[in-house]
Order: structure tokens, then sequence, then C-alpha cells
């Protein structure tokens, strides 16, 4: 049961409720439904598990959010270079010798057009998979 400042903060707030309605218990017995309603709560977003079983309640709506993993892998190779990309640049201001650094640097150049080159293809070819997969029908 609620404790005694438990009640009186919810008798301020809403008025007096019975005690019985302070807290409640809900065991799920079957494990594919706790299962389920754990997958529906990590997709929901909610702050926390109660917020979530109330809003299922009440009716209210909530957002499902979901993670494309090859995406998030996408990304974090692209946040790999750029740390390597920074680290080169970095190395190469407080190198002395200037002829390795005018080697480094055109080979850097080099190299970031070649990159650039594969992600403006990655782009070209991601938007041309969208198009067709809006084309195709989708099976049953």
């Amino acid at each position: 049961m609620a404790s005694d400042k438990s009640r009186e903060r919810v008798a301020k707030k809403y008025g007096d409720m019975p005690d019985k309605w302070d807290d409640w218990h809900v065991r799920l017995p079957d494990p594919k439904d706790q299962l389920r309603v754990i997958e529906l709560y990590h997709k929901s977003g909610s702050k926390s598990k109660s917020e979530f079983v109330r809003a299922r309640l009440l009716g209210e709506h909530f957002k499902v959010i979901t993670v494309d993993k090859s995406a998030v892998e996408y990304y974090r190779e692209v946040h790999k270079i750029g740390v390597n990309y920074n680290q080169v640049v970095r190395f190469l201001h407080i190198t002395e010798r200037e002829t390795t650094t005018q080697t480094l640097l055109q080979e850097l150049i080099r190299l970031t057009k070649e990159l650039t080159a594969l992600q403006e293809k990655a782009v070209s070819l991601t938007i041309d998979y969208r198009e067709r997969d809006d084309k195709c029908p989708t099976p049953l």
C-alpha cells in the first residue's frame, strides 16, 4: 500500500481517492505476452514503464521508434573516418618538416576526393534503391 505522505499528496492533487486505487500491480503469466510488452515498451520511447502502461490503459497516442541498424553502422563508420581525418590534419599542423607535410597533405587531398566520390555514389545508390523499392508491389 502507498505511504501516508503519498496518499496525502494524491488527495491534495486529485481529491480523496479510495485506498485500493493507490497502487496497481499487474502480472503477465504468459512469457510470450511479457516479451511482447517489453518489445512494445522499448519501441515506444517512453521514459518509464509506468508512463508506457498508463498511456496504453488510457488510450493515449504514443510514438514507435524504429532504428535502422545498417544506417547506424554506416554513420558510425563515417564518424570514425572523420575522427581519423581530424587526427591526420592535427598531426600535419604540428609536423615541422615542410616536404613531409606537403607530401602527406597531397595524399590526404587525393584520398579525400576518393572518399567524397564514394559517398556520392552511396547516396545515389540509396536513392535508386528507395525509388525501386517504392515501385515494387509489397508481398502479401
